[in-house]
């Protein structure tokens, strides 16, 4: 019953997924507050969830239908980047990759020169929540060799681009574009991130402008399948 209950949270979700993608160019968080419980109640099983980030973390979560009961624990640490996501590693070596947990870690440093998630606007939020959750999917759909396989696109900045290009795309390719270019535009123009860090990001990731011409490519492809 679990399984066909969970076959058809994933048609429900696509199917609202599809109506919506490439369409929502600003998501209203006053719109979904009243909406948090049930929102909970699909996406929010088997996840600690960080009060500040609940509302964000399940409005992302509902454009992956399939992560509904993966175990995934949120949380604050001092990190060099404003989130990441991994495999808890102790899951690993003893756990079928359907049973895996993962951690999604947001810096909680309070410099001027690191971005605050928190100072980010809510539909940047989504955008970049949808990226690390994009990472998990990536994670899930990897047995543990190929898993252990992502660690070698850290070696170069060039492997590194093009697998945080990929997950990147992955987020416009479930519709939550628009946020995702919100996440970017908010880190290169308006943080207090340094020269440096954005450099880095316009190197790494996506920069706005590329992410609106996948946006409108995709648009497009979708207009012409119609």
């Amino acid at each position: 019953m679990k399984f066909f209950f969970f076959l058809s949270l994933v048609f429900i979700s696509w199917s609202v997924s599809a109506q919506r993608q490439f369409e929502s160019r600003y998501i209203d968080s006053s719109q979904y507050v009243s909406k948090i419980d049930s929102l909970n109640d699909l996406y929010g099983e088997n996840k600690v969830l960080l009060p500040e980030y609940k509302l964000v973390i399940l409005i992302a979560l509902s454009y992956y239908p399939e992560l509904s009961d993966a175990d995934i624990v949120f949380t604050e640490k001092k990190i060099s980047t404003t989130l990441n996501s991994r495999p808890n590693l102790f899951s690993l070596p003893f756990k079928h990759r359907n049973k895996r947990s993962y951690i999604i870690r947001i810096n909680n440093q309070k410099r001027d020169s690191v971005i605050h998630l928190l100072s980010a606007p809510f539909n940047a939020k989504v955008g970049v929540f949808a990226h690390e959750l994009a990472h998990i999917v990536d994670y899930e759909s990897r047995n543990i060799f190929r898993l252990f396989s992502r660690l070698l696109d850290y070696v170069t900045p060039k492997s590194k681009a093009k697998y945080e290009k990929e997950i990147d795309t992955i987020v416009i390719e479930r519709g939550l574009g628009w946020q995702l270019y919100d996440w970017a535009y908010f880190v290169l123009r308006h943080s207090h991130a340094t020269r440096s860090y954005k450099k880095f990001k316009r190197s790494i990731y996506l920069t706005p402008q590329e992410i609106r011409n996948l946006i409108n490519s995709h648009l497009q492809l979708k207009n012409n399948l119609k």
